[in-house]
């Protein structure tokens, strides 16, 4: 039974490829990081090693350049597999440094098993080739660090990707929401008004502004404190409150007729808010007044 030798800092990862080997026969050994894949090579030496490069304490460039000036494991072929390190620049500092495959995740696991065993079959046995030009210390901490380099340079420019469509999503809802007919309210389940739509100053008459409300209680929209109750009962019964009748009680006691909807949900740092939208409905109000 050939021993297989996992090094994969990622739990998931680590156990689906574990379990993905041991069900097609393979003894596995798995190992966190570079430094626990050493020592439990030299204790039970594998017939391949499968290693991450992007690793905690010692990550699989350090590794591999360790196990090559390892005269016991030095015969044991060793193989990337990463989903980090992908340009060609990787590959060939990893073949440069002793390694017989590079290979890309995420792999098929039949792809993955094949290249598993033609890696056994060409070396099992035998002492895999060494680079064919050697590197000295001095170039293989010139290539490691041109490799960490790279990198950061694939971060810093997926972070810029990442920023560029989270600023195109931010100004996407901000035009919907600032453009909404409705007036947004999100409050705390105690009813102070986290935010509230700029549309309240429309609902008002301009009584209101958004900055005169943020921080204030909710109760202070509904005319009759009822209103409110019938809303939460809403909630409390059914999960959300979908077009309650209510009226909107402005800064000089006149009312606006209303209908409330709304839900519980839970925002980014996991407190549950009530989030709901009080929608104008005067001149439905004034149709069912009319005579028929």
């Amino acid at each position: 039974m050939d021993h297989v030798l996992i090094v994969e800092d990622h739990e998931e990862n680590r156990n689906l490829l574990k379990l993905l080997l041991e069900v097609n026969g393979y003894r596995v050994t798995a190992a966190g990081n570079g430094l626990d894949a050493l020592a439990d090579a030299r204790r039970d030496p594998p017939d391949v090693v499968v290693s991450d490069v992007l690793m905690p304490h010692m990550d699989g460039f350090a590794l591999c350049r360790a196990w090559m000036q390892d005269s016991t494991l030095r015969p044991i072929p060793f193989v990337f597999y990463s989903a980090t390190y992908v340009r060609p620049d990787d590959e060939q500092f990893a073949l440069a440094l002793g390694a017989v495959r590079y290979l890309i995740k995420p792999l098929e696991a039949g792809v993955f098993l094949t290249e598993l065993r033609a890696v056994l079959g060409q070396w099992s046995g035998r002492v895999a080739p060494a680079p064919a030009a050697p590197l000295d210390d001095a170039a293989i901490h010139a290539l490691h660090e041109s490799a960490l380099e790279r990198k950061l340079e694939d971060k810093m420019a997926q972070l810029a990707e990442a920023n560029r469509r989270l600023r195109e999503t931010e100004d996407k809802f901000r035009r919907i929401y600032d453009n909404l007919q409705d007036v947004y309210v999100e409050t705390s389940l105690d009813g102070a008004i986290l935010e509230i739509g700029p549309q309240v100053a429309t609902l008002s008459q301009g009584q209101y502004k958004r900055e005169d409300l943020i921080g204030t209680s909710a109760d202070a929209l509904y005319s009759d404190p009822r209103d409110r109750d019938a809303v939460l009962e809403a909630i409390r019964q059914d999960g959300r409150a979908v077009d309650i009748d209510v009226t909107f009680r402005n800064r000089d006691g006149s009312i606006v007729p209303c209908s409330v909807s709304a839900t519980i949900v839970r925002g980014g740092d996991n407190a549950a808010r009530i989030v709901a939208t009080w929608r104008d409905i005067s001149r439905r109000m004034a149709g069912r007044a009319q005579p028929a």
